[in-house]
C-alpha cells in the first residue's frame, strides 16, 4: 500500500509540473490575434519599456493590412528592422507569448 500511495503522490506532482510548464507561456495574453493584441498594447504602456519599439513595429505589422507571410519574414519597419526573431526574443523576455 505504501509503494501505491508514493505512486500515485509522484503522478499527482508530475502532472502539476507539468500543468504548471505548459501553461505558464499563456499566462501573458489569449491565443486568439485580439487578446494578443491587447496583450502588446498593454505592455507597451507598463512592464516592457526595452522592448517598446520592436513590439509596436511587430504589431503594426500584423494588424496593419500587411500580408502575414510578410511579417513572418520581418517586422515591415523601417527596412526590414527589425526582424522577426527579434520580435519575438522582445515578446518572449516581456512574457507575451502570442501565436501567429
Amino acid at each position: 500500500m505504501g509503494k501505491m500511495k508514493i505512486s500515485t503522490m509522484s503522478v499527482v506532482y508530475l502532472l502539476l509540473i507539468v500543468l504548471l510548464v505548459i501553461d505558464s507561456p499563456g499566462l501573458g495574453c489569449y491565443s486568439d490575434r485580439s487578446g494578443c493584441r491587447g496583450c502588446i498594447a498593454k505592455r507597451l504602456k507598463s512592464g516592457c519599456p526595452p522592448c517598446q519599439q520592436i513590439m509596436r513595429c511587430m504589431a503594426q505589422c500584423l494588424w496593419g493590412g500587411t500580408s502575414q507571410s510578410k511579417c513572418i519574414k520581418k517586422c515591415d519597419c523601417n527596412g526590414g528592422y527589425p526582424k522577426v526573431s527579434d520580435c519575438k526574443k522582445c515578446l518572449s523576455k516581456c512574457k507575451c507569448s502570442c501565436s501567429m
